[in-house]
């Protein structure tokens, strides 16, 4: 009697790991399948993204229509602006910027402002070329392609078929699993902040057009061409697992290195910010905000 009620005990045990094992795999697969599928789509950005339609009716096809008739009515009032300026400089013998200079300066930022559009899709492209160029450099070198589709399948081919999520084996999946549900947001508010930016460009460019309002135009310049670097920097780490299975993908070790990849990749935002940006973003926003104050004041 003794030894039935342990032996139902010890079943009940089992049936209750393997329905929790099998729930949990379910889980994993499914957001392994979902999510690194999804990441190839946010992190990579190419020129397709300033080619959809709804993109260029905001900012506008042509100096009537979009944003750009906001932009180009406040190019014409820093032209007021400069005029005023320059008529008032006789009188309280402020120095003033040539007319000369004025005008050529304003031609050009007149150009880049209503070519805007056209100038993000060609520097997006450029970064597209480097990150694919690595890409492509790691599919020769390894055979693979260097994405997060072909990782997740990489690892699903050389992980147990028996899942237990009690193991070792088990938690290390669980946390690459759960890590890139917190990539797919991360880089998902990148893709939107892009476009964000490339929205705000018409009046980056604008504020070339005054120094006091420069520092816009730099805090802009530097935060696109971060969130630009940062997939270059993902196909780098990218990178590193694809070498580590190359190696050797049976040992624990390697499996650490490849928890370690991911969380690098997490901490790539964090990387360019630092290395490029630093607290220069701060320093010209607030440069640009003290330079209207400065025209309102004037």
């Amino acid at each position: 009697m003794d030894n039935s009620e342990v032996t139902q005990e010890i079943n009940i045990a089992e049936i209750i790991l393997d329905t929790i094992n099998s729930l949990c795999q379910s889980l994993f697969s499914s957001i392994d399948n979902t999510i690194f599928s999804l990441l190839d789509e946010v992190i990579f950005i190419n020129s397709e993204i300033t080619e959809t339609n709804y993109l260029e009716r905001i900012i506008g096809t042509n100096v009537n229509s979009g944003l750009l008739i906001l932009a180009n009515s406040l190019l014409v009032a820093f032209v007021l602006y400069y005029a005023i300026r320059r008529f008032t400089a006789f009188y309280n013998g402020h120095e003033v910027e040539s007319p000369y200079k004025f005008v050529i300066r304003a031609i050009f930022i007149c150009i880049f402002m209503n070519f805007s559009l056209s100038i993000c899709s060609s520097i997006i492209s450029f970064s597209c070329e480097i990150s694919e160029f690595i890409c492509g450099l790691g599919n020769t070198i390894f055979k693979r392609n260097i994405s997060f589709s072909s990782l997740i399948n990489e690892l699903s081919g050389n992980s147990s078929t028996n899942f237990n999520i009690f193991s070792i084996d088990g938690i290390l999946t669980s946390m690459l699993s759960i890590s890139s549900l917190s990539l797919v947001i991360t880089f998902t508010f990148r893709y939107i902040l892009a476009k964000i930016l490339i929205l705000l460009s018409p009046f980056a460019f604008l504020c070339l057009l005054n120094k006091n309002t420069s520092g816009f135009f730099k805090s802009w310049l530097k935060s696109f061409i971060s969130l630009l670097l940062v997939q270059i920097i993902v196909a780098l780490i990218l990178l590193l697992p694809f070498a580590i299975l190359k190696e050797n993908s049976s040992t624990m070790f390697s499996k650490f290195l490849l928890i370690g990849s991911v969380y690098a990749l997490q901490k790539a935002n964090q990387f360019v910010k630092e290395f490029i940006n630093g607290t220069g973003i701060s320093t010209d926003f607030n440069s640009g905000i003290n330079g209207i104050k400065s025209l309102i004041s004037k």
